[in-house]
């Protein structure tokens, strides 16, 4: 039986529910209490989530539990935002008590382990089964008790550095105790975060004395750990075949090997509350690390300085969850020397990439009011544009390499863009060099760039081959391509209308006005094309793709997708407002789920229900059936759009995005996931923390709250 209980909004912003010594975290938004600590077993699918605006992360479970690869208590980022090392997986704690009645040995933490014979899960140590509470907010806190012996262990990511503070209280000791002893051994992995250690292949370990604790090396990377309150005891070892059971779902190697250096000693004080801190740093420690305190305060104002600029979109509880939400994924990124910022598209495992910074850029961003770093985040890309095109990814390992294979990220770049600047009314920007990369994507796209991306002489924008995955919808593995869109893809044509547009507008404002006319003509050109082309004859819907034969055929992919969502969304449409209505009545009929809208129906005869099994299997569910939260965004805005903002449209789309928020405030510990499965209960999968879920969720808030004044709400 899960005995497990989550605390309700009203009992988590009372001061007297906070775990431990120490000022509230006014950001504490998810806490779990246990009548019975096994209770906690059944909560490793629950993931939490610490950042530290540099791509750097901490990740694992309530439970405490490491269940992936990913889970660290310090996943640091060597070369921001990306080269993510597991700097510090868990650690093993336990105290040694010597009192009058003999002996006693308490351990904390747990890990897991799998019988492959029996099938059967232990936890090893129990110290899940002494679980009291768990909370997370800016940072994570977990209390145990024992025969009344309680530990708090508390983990804070440093802000803007790669180094972590583990906070531990220990009290309660019993009155006749002769003598107590913490233990606290570090279970270190120290390679790439994609990857997993075996100790047969791992080479060795060089565990070295520094000042305050000890120094471990692998390969080319260390990793510091300090304690002052203690002393570090050389014992190296190795704990075997650790399980992670998301890998073993994904079909994916599912064991690894820790090594343990040794441990800290700390002796404990009865009748005394004791606090031990140890500090964690990727790299050989060269400085003192600062107060985690100091940390805390930093990002503490930060974040209020985001949260009044959201307050007004709902209550408190949510507000706070979407401030913190938000801002794990604006992170600093370096481009020719500069620092400069970017958008983690998701964590654990993805970095910046170009579609889903600027899809993610308006909420994140510019709702935020954070138009300094939507600035630099543009530039980021404008920098490293190539023939209009901006990358559709960084290279995890190499900052100087980018990858180009898409068609919308750099027509998502142009509509960021011109949000920023309708937003910030930064005139100097786009004078300056924004307008000009804005203008060499759209002047590129209609010449002609790389992967045969071009205008063709109906206005509409071309691009691909059977062999290329250029739209969002790009699941390819062992060499199939499972929703091949190439030729003219539907979503790709509405943001191309949009942007020349949006764009024609803004140059005619700033005196461009030859330049403006001749994206106005392009745009006229494209609208009467782009009826003609995708409005499905048979089918209330658009066609989603449009595509050529070698001999010149026309092929008309007429599943009901939800990319045309876009051509009913976005502030310039080619559709008229009944064909708007349409789409959202097509889409609202077959493909709104609770938690966005599915890639296909239930009926099509390619729909997965299930977003499980291999990679392979689940690359074939991605777009097939799978339900993006993303969608709601567009979803909702084009309902508003379609009933012209009217109250029902408004209670409509707030309606729409109501799961989502409780999901961000429930299961969801704070995130909102990439993915959920198309069928009931659309399960959550995929990353657990993905930024354009996010971004799009608040960007619909914001709209709608512009749209309905509270007043008439």
């Amino acid at each position: 039986m899960n005995t497990a209980h989550a605390q309700t909004p009203s009992q988590l912003s009372s001061p007297a529910n906070a775990v431990g010594a120490g000022t509230r975290d006014v950001w504490r938004t998810h806490a779990f209490t246990f009548d019975d600590a096994h209770g906690a077993a059944d909560l490793t699918d629950r993931e939490w989530l610490l950042t530290n605006g540099t791509g750097a992360y901490a990740m694992g479970t309530v439970p405490g539990c490491n269940t992936r690869r990913y889970h660290g208590l310090l996943v640091a980022a060597a070369t921001p935002p990306v080269g993510r090392i597991v700097a510090l997986n868990q650690m093993l704690e336990r105290i040694d008590v010597d009192t009058s009645a003999g002996r006693k040995r308490i351990e904390f933490g747990t890990c897991m382990f799998h019988a492959a014979d029996t099938g059967q899960v232990v936890f090893v140590p129990d110290g899940h089964a002494h679980l009291q509470s768990f909370e997370n907010g800016l940072n994570v806190r977990w209390r145990y008790v024992v025969d009344g012996i309680t530990l708090t262990r508390q983990l804070t990511l440093h802000w803007k550095r790669q180094s972590a503070t583990i906070g531990y209280t220990i009290g309660g000791l019993p009155p006749d105790t002769i003598r107590a002893v913490l233990h606290l051994s570090p279970m270190i992995t120290l390679r790439d975060y994609h990857s997993l250690l075996s100790h047969s292949n791992a080479g060795a370990f060089d565990v070295r004395a520094v000042a305050g604790g000890v120094c471990v090396t692998h390969e080319d990377d260390a990793v510091t750990l300090t304690c002052e309150q203690g002393a570090f005891e050389m014992e190296p070892d190795w704990w075997y075949d650790i399980w992670y059971p998301r890998e073993n779902e994904r079909e994916q190697d599912d064991g690894e090997d820790y090594f343990v250096p040794g441990r800290f000693s700390v002796a404990l004080t009865p009748g005394e509350c004791v606090a031990v801190d140890i500090h964690v740093a990727l790299g050989e420690l060269a400085a003192p690390l600062e107060s985690k305190e100091s940390d805390c305060s930093a990002r503490n104002q930060h974040l209020h300085i985001i949260h009044r600029a959201i307050e007004t979109l709902g209550d408190e509880l949510i507000t706070r969850a979407l401030t913190v939400a938000a801002d794990d994924f604006v992170v600093d990124r370096a481009i020719a020397g500069q620092t400069l910022s970017t958008i983690i598209a998701g964590y654990p495992w993805f970095a910046d990439w170009g579609r889903d910074t600027f899809i993610a850029l308006p909420g994140l961003m510019l709702v935020t009011h954070r138009f300094d770093e939507a600035k630099r985040t543009l530039r980021v890309f404008a920098e490293r544009m190539r023939g209009g095109l901006v990358p559709n990814r960084f290279d995890d390992y190499d900052d100087s390499a980018a990858h180009f294979n898409t068609v919308d990220a750099s027509l998502w770049f142009v509509n960021a863009a011109m949000r920023y600047v309708q937003e910030s009314n930064d005139v100097a920007v786009w004078q300056d060099w924004l307008g000009q990369a804005v203008c060499g994507v759209l002047d590129a796209y209609e010449c002609g760039t790389d992967f045969d991306i071009h205008m063709d002489d109906d206005g509409l924008i071309a691009a691909g081959s059977p062999d290329t995955q250029l739209t969002w919808m790009d699941a390819a593995r062992d060499g199939v391509v499972f929703t091949p869109r190439y030729g003219k893809a539907v979503e790709i044509n509405a943001l191309w209308y949009d942007a020349l547009v949006g764009v024609a507008e803004l140059e005619s404002r700033y005196d461009e006005s030859e330049r403006a006319a001749h994206y106005t003509s392009l745009a006229n050109r494209a609208k009467r094309s782009f009826r003609q082309l995708f409005w499905n004859k048979k089918h209330p819907w658009l066609n989603d793709c449009v595509w050529l034969d070698d001999r010149g055929h026309a092929h008309f992919d007429a599943t009901l997708r939800p990319n045309q969502i876009l051509a009913a969304s976005l502030p310039h449409s080619p559709l008229g407002e009944d064909g708007r209505k349409a789409i959202v009545n097509a889409v609202r009929e077959h493909l709104l789920t609770p938690y966005g809208l599915c890639t296909l129906p239930p009926n099509d005869c390619n729909y997965h229900g299930r977003y499980e099994g291999s990679m392979f299997e689940r690359d074939g569910a991605y777009h097939q059936g799978t339900v993006w939260p993303w969608l709601i965004g567009p979803y909702a805005e084009a309902v508003l759009r379609a009933g012209a903002f009217s109250k029902e449209a408004r209670r409509t789309a707030r309606e729409a995005v109501a799961p989502l928020l409780k999901q961000l405030c429930g299961g969801g510990l704070g995130q909102l996931h990439e993915v959920h499965d198309g069928d009931p209960p659309h399960h959550p999968g995929g990353c657990m923390a993905q930024a354009w879920s996010v971004a799009e969720v608040l960007r619909l808030l914001r709209l709608i709250a512009q749209a309905w004044p509270t007043q008439s709400s």
